[in-house]
């Protein structure tokens, strides 16, 4: 059973996307307009992390609403019949910048996502990276999303355009979400509450 589980841990570890070196300069897309990029966004493609246990998780969402004077969000996807979800506060840190904060027990942690490319109503092209200072090395987080559960026709192929003259995003290392009636299926919802273990 321990060499199961072992085995099973290094394969969510290995799929991750990870790098040499320092994050590299990113350079978030100008002119963001954040409020038009509040509401629902489907996940149609990731790097694979340890949230959604490497490639397992399904059926993705991002959902974005403002509550009051705070803007919440609520991430949720589906593993083997249980759909998880995490909620927390989005805030724009700089244009183009995402600030995601989770609050458990008292405790706060954030992490930046860069808007690299969206026309807010089609598609969303996002970055994340997250530098190891003891390794010297760095793990990079991207997303395609988009406002269906699929990316079609001119939406698609400007994601494509981006994507092939990009120096930061290696497309081959994206997986593709299932949005399957038998993908989606969950027999049990359960909030995360605690923040993902390294």
């Amino acid at each position: 059973m321990f060499r199961f589980l072992m085995l099973a841990f290094f394969a969510v570890a290995s799929a991750e996307v990870i790098y040499d070196g320092p994050c590299p300069e990113v350079k978030p897309m100008e002119k963001f307009d954040f409020s038009a990029y509040l509401g629902t966004w489907y996940e149609i493609s990731r790097f694979p992390h340890a949230t959604q246990e490497g490639t397992k998780g399904k059926c993705t969402t991002a959902v974005y609403t403002v509550e009051g004077d705070k803007t919440k969000a609520k991430n949720s996807h589906v593993i083997d019949g249980v759909k998880s979800y995490i909620e927390g506060d989005l805030t724009l840190a700089e244009p183009g910048k995402l600030m995601l904060t989770y609050t458990f027990g008292g405790v706060s942690e954030s992490s930046y996502i860069n808007v690299l490319d969206t026309d807010y109503k089609n598609y969303g092209i996002l970055y994340s990276c997250k530098f190891f200072k003891d390794t010297n090395k760095h793990q990079v987080f991207a997303w395609i999303m988009s406002r269906k559960m699929t990316l079609e026709g001119a939406a698609k192929e400007s994601v494509e355009n981006y994507l092939k003259d990009s120096k930061i995003i290696e497309k081959s290392k994206f997986v593709d979400n299932d949005y399957s009636e038998e993908a989606c299926k969950a027999t049990v919802t359960k909030a995360i509450t605690e923040f993902t273990k390294p």
